[in-house]
């Protein structure tokens, strides 16, 4: 069981810590200054993590009701499903920004990464259900390796409330 909560705080945390940002002025052109574009998707990530946050807090309630570890995995799995269904929405407003001029790039990989994380919670939410260790240890490496390909690009541009866990 331990295992299990230790699965999906990993996938909860890097959930919560979707977002980029940047490290200098403003991006030039027409688009926004590197400053508003930081403080948007900062509000995002911040937004998002309470979403996180009282969708865990529901999640708890089931998962201390339920009697056997068949229930608990159930109830993880539901949680995970839902976690990624409410928090599209807070993916879909970052993916929507418009990142300055020279850190479009990036930002566009950033996106794409923390997409491909959301696209692997039904296969975790599944493995997760079925119990299947072996898939629950690729997984979680999958979701190791995006936080910490991600994190670099949060931290150097700014995004504190965007950040993965180090722990992840």
């Amino acid at each position: 069981m331990a295992r299990l909560l230790l699965i999906l705080t990993t996938a909860l945390v890097l959930l919560s810590g979707c977002g980029g940002g940047d490290d200098g002025d403003s991006g030039g052109g027409d688009g926004p200054s590197r400053e508003e574009f930081v403080a948007d998707a900062n509000e995002i990530c911040r937004d998002g993590e309470k979403k996180i946050q009282e969708i865990t807090s529901e999640g708890q309630q089931k998962l201390q009701q339920a009697s056997s570890d068949k229930q608990r995995r159930d109830a993880v799995g539901d949680l995970l499903e839902q976690t990624a269904e409410e928090y599209r929405p807070y993916l879909d407003r970052l993916d929507e920004l418009e990142p300055p001029e020279d850190l479009a790039d990036e930002w566009s990989n950033f996106v794409e990464s923390i997409t491909e994380a959301f696209d692997l919670i039904p296969e975790l939410a599944d493995a997760t259900r079925e119990n299947s260790q072996q898939e629950l240890a690729e997984l979680t490496r999958k979701f190791s390796g995006i936080a910490r390909d991600t994190r670099p690009f949060a931290e150097r541009t700014g995004l504190g409330d965007c950040l993965p866990d180090e722990g992840t």
